[in-house]
């Protein structure tokens, strides 16, 4: 595997969280811990743009505050409330874990990625993100944004889609992660692809990581 950069982690936390706290956006699902209103909105940015997102994710926390309230309604209703959003396979499966978790767990979400994987509707990466933003678990979340800020950090020259990739994409993502504040910096790390390293015309003089 052709990686030819080395970094200084603890650099590159220090920078990056500092960065964060102080460009971060102000996005309506960061104002609040609710571990659900967090799982809705990790959810619905899964290949959406937060843009989008922002007026369907107050409009169903509106309408489904709780997740006792998502796994009351009809399926038809969700489906509503989700249309134009896209990706529809997401909303299903948002109901149909609601009412696992209130079926079996009693309407409380759990608080480990592991537990979060076990439920039907949960994957591997929302599991992680509500585990480590909501509960402050150490594990890494690994997304589009994350493996072009590292495929750029740690001069990836292969595919990120070739043999081995998501492993060392986990790998680092795994060896970076600040265990003090795993929410922040995933959030960090995935806000910092999503707003300077973009796959066009990326914000490289003003990247906190140019010299990490």
């Amino acid at each position: 595997m052709n990686v030819t950069q080395t970094v200084d982690t603890e650099e590159i936390r220090r920078k990056l969280l500092a960065w964060y706290n102080e460009e971060k956006r102000d996005l309506p699902w960061r104002r609040i811990s609710d571990p659900y209103a967090i799982w809705v909105s990790e959810v619905m940015l899964q290949q959406t743009q937060t843009v989008k997102v922002l007026d369907y994710f107050s409009r169903f926390i509106a309408r489904f505050p709780t997740v006792t309230s998502l796994a009351a309604a009809e399926s038809d209703e969700v489906l509503k409330m989700w249309e134009g959003l896209g990706y529809y396979a997401r909303a299903r499966n948002l109901h149909k874990a609601a009412q696992y978790i209130v079926e079996h767990l009693g309407g409380r979400i759990p608080d480990t990625r592991e537990t979060l994987q076990k439920i039907p509707g949960i994957g591997a990466y929302t599991a992680a993100a509500v585990a480590s933003i909501a509960f402050g678990e150490p594990c890494a979340v690994v997304d589009g944004n994350v493996i072009r800020v590292l495929s750029r950090l740690f001069a990836f020259a292969e595919s990120p889609r070739s043999t081995g990739a998501k492993k060392f994409f986990q790998h680092k993502a795994d060896e970076l992660l600040a265990p003090d504040s795993p929410g922040d910096f995933n959030q960090a790390l995935m806000e910092l692809g999503a707003t300077l390293c973009t796959p066009r015309k990326p914000g490289c003089l003003l990247c906190p990581l140019q010299k990490a």
